[in-house]
């Protein structure tokens, strides 16, 4: 007996979330039938794979804004790649998908260089594939051929000696990984193992659901394509930290909560002003000790109290214990 895949908790309101927001269409089909995120609601109403309609919307949503750690990745990725084999190389992300395990490898036809990471903290590992164009046009790079040469995908398995060649390559990648996993899990990338023979892969069940994301590597004239696919179960650990990796304002530390708290610890000139004198440069000059002077000041007035120079209150005049003090008596409403 086949058993069905079932939508867990959590699937289910992600799901009615979808269709409430619109994401998924509900428009009116003829006879006044309704459909629903592929459910149709009439007599004719036919037998639809809630599964697969999850999974299908699932591959941006559920572990949201990990497309942020993918883009970072392909940037580091490329800009190691530039370093160590001294040409330009352009690494970007085409698409984000969601696959069971075993269509993962499939899918790679055994074809190209796979690589086994170990992703500590994280459970059970994850996969790096190179097809066979971008795995020869590393290797001629690496061999010292120029950018300008003939590359072709050789309709073969990989060489021993080849794979070893690209272990170097693959190693570098988990650098890589690390650095765009860092701002929210401190992750230890290894390499375990490079194959050629992909039968001899298995990091989880034939069934498990994987994150694949693929990218495009050009250098010059020449695209390969290089996969990363993740097991979901891998990333759910981490999922709320990547929810949150957007969400600046709540953050306990956030440079807005920083940025208040330092200014209400700086200090500032406070003047009681009495009154002012309009002297030229003239009167100036020609002031001597002993004389004075008279600001036309009204004791009976309140005294203008400035803010860095700027008037922010009005204030009495007077003493307390023995010392010359104020009275805030209005605020002025700039």
């Amino acid at each position: 007996m086949k058993v069905e895949p079932i939508l867990t908790k959590d699937e289910i309101s992600d799901l009615l979330a979808a269709v409430k927001q619109g994401e998924i269409s509900t428009e009116e089909l003829p006879g006044g039938e309704k459909e629903e995120s592929g459910l149709v609601f009439g007599k004719s109403a036919e037998e639809v794979d809630l599964f697969q309609l999850y999974v299908q919307h699932d591959s941006t949503q559920r572990i949201p804004n990990f497309d942020i750690t993918l883009d970072n990745f392909a940037q580091n990725f490329g800009i190691s790649l530039t370093n160590q084999l001294q040409r330009t190389y352009v690494v970007s992300r085409s698409s984000i998908e969601t696959k069971q395990f075993q269509e993962v490898l499939v899918e790679f036809n055994n074809q190209g260089a796979i690589g086994i990471l170990g992703i500590d903290p994280l459970k059970h590992g994850c996969l790096l594939h190179f097809d066979s164009l971008l795995a020869f046009v590393l290797l001629e790079a690496m061999l010292g051929a120029t950018v300008d040469s003939d590359s072709l995908a050789l309709d073969r398995t990989l060489t021993t000696i080849e794979i070893n060649i690209l272990k170097n390559i693959m190693s570098g990648t988990c650098s890589d990984l690390q650095r765009a996993f860092r701002p929210f899990i401190d992750l230890d990338a290894t390499l375990i193992k490079v194959e050629n023979n992909f039968r001899l892969v298995s990091i989880v069940e034939p069934e498990t659901e994987m994150l694949v994301a693929k990218f495009k590597v050009t250098v010059g004239d020449h695209t390969g394509n290089l996969t990363l696919a993740i097991p979901y179960i891998s990333l759910e650990p981490i999922r709320e930290k990547l929810k949150d990796l957007m969400a600046v304002t709540s953050s306990k530390n956030s440079w807005s909560s920083i940025i208040e708290k330092q200014l209400l610890s700086m200090g500032n000139t406070v003047t009681a002003r009495s009154g002012i004198f309009h002297l030229t440069i003239k009167d100036i000059l020609a002031l001597k000790t002993g004389q004075i002077l008279d600001p036309g000041y009204n004791p009976n007035q309140p005294l203008t109290v400035l803010v860095e120079g700027k008037p922010k209150f009005m204030a009495q005049p007077g003493e307390r214990d023995g010392k010359k003090a104020i009275h805030i008596t209005e605020v002025i409403n700039a």
